[in-house]
């Protein structure tokens, strides 16, 4: 007779509980954040990433009424740090910093413990770090259409310096060949530095690289950049044109820098994180320290963050394939 008793009484203490949880669990949800943030990047301090973040962790932390600390794991090409944030607890209380390697390391095949595009949620693409398209001194081409003649003048075309095979700008490259119908020979270097060196000093011809930090270069007159790989002027370079003022539009490639969360964080959290950096990259401080960096500030949503996260990979992915295009 205990027996028919106790198993109704199990069954709805079990109810109650699990009632008891949800509510407690709600609770947490609505009054995110209840404890400090941890954001998770994945590079050395110091970097464009890590520079990105500090400059809105501050604005974020004020927003959110909870201190925000930034935790840099460099290494393994951002896995390890994105892996560690995908087995986090998906309560927004774990932040990743995201670059380009986010969408690239699929595109080119490389393995990972988690797939990006189910396993983490896009917050915003925060800025864009654009391309450049440069030439060292002495090349005789005023123009992106000169340059592009020239290289179709000497067998084998012009070679260009990149940061390393399978790097973003080697993949940009290789889209300028095939969208721009430009004959240029890669020239792997281990990291833009090197890279920068030997075309200031006449060794390459052309280099693609991103804004930051060859644009300094451009300024210092070192360099000259015929074009911008973006769909706007930079205010730090205001004479270079755009490819589409060039003559050849609808091409764009720029390094990003992004937020996301394990994938099961709450849409509610997700928006509470996506209004604080808002907030956070929108005041007028921190966008003119961002702006004077030499970055594009996007902070777009989390619908168009992942939509942009497809195309990328949909876009290089093709680019690697169709150059046979393997990562260092």
């Amino acid at each position: 007779m205990t027996l028919v008793y106790l198993r109704p009484l199990l069954w709805i203490a079990t109810l109650a509980f699990g009632f008891v949880g949800s509510t407690f669990a709600q609770s947490g949800v609505d009054n995110f954040p209840v404890k400090t943030i941890r954001l998770i990047v994945p590079y050395a301090a110091g970097g464009g990433t890590d520079l990105v973040m500090r400059a809105i962790a501050p604005g974020m932390s004020e927003a959110l009424g909870q201190p925000i600390v930034i935790e840099n794991r460099a290494g393994a090409g951002t896995i390890t740090a994105t892996d560690a944030v995908v087995r986090a607890e998906p309560d927004g209380h774990v932040l990743l910093a995201v670059g380009a390697p986010i969408y690239l390391n699929t595109a080119l095949g490389i393995k990972t413990p988690y797939d990006p595009l189910k396993d983490l949620a896009p917050v915003s693409l925060l800025v864009n770090n654009p391309g450049l398209l440069l030439v060292g001194p002495s090349v005789n081409a005023k123009n992106v259409k000169e340059l592009v003649a020239l290289s179709k003048q000497q067998k084998g075309g012009l070679s260009y310096a990149s940061a390393g095979t399978g790097s973003f700008a080697h993949l940009a490259g290789e889209l300028l060949k095939v969208r721009i119908g430009i004959e240029m020979e890669h020239i792997p270097y281990k990291g833009s530095a090197p890279a920068l060196a030997d075309l200031m000093g006449g060794q390459v011809p052309m280099a693609i690289d991103a804004m930051i930090p060859s644009g300094a270069q451009v300024k210092a007159g070192k360099v000259r950049a015929l074009a911008i790989l973006s769909n706007e002027r930079l205010p730090l370079l205001p004479d270079v044109p755009t490819l589409a003022e060039a003559g050849f539009p609808g091409i764009e490639a720029a390094a990003t820098f992004g937020l996301m969360l394990p994938a099961k964080t709450p849409p509610i959290v997700i928006a509470k994180i996506h209004a604080a950096m808002k907030k956070a990259i929108t005041n007028p401080a921190t966008r003119k320290q961002l702006d004077d960096m030499g970055y594009q500030v996007v902070a777009n949503t989390p619908e168009q963050f992942g939509v942009y996260l497809r195309e990328q990979i949909t876009t290089w992915t093709k680019i690697v394939k169709d150059n046979k295009i393997k990562a260092d």
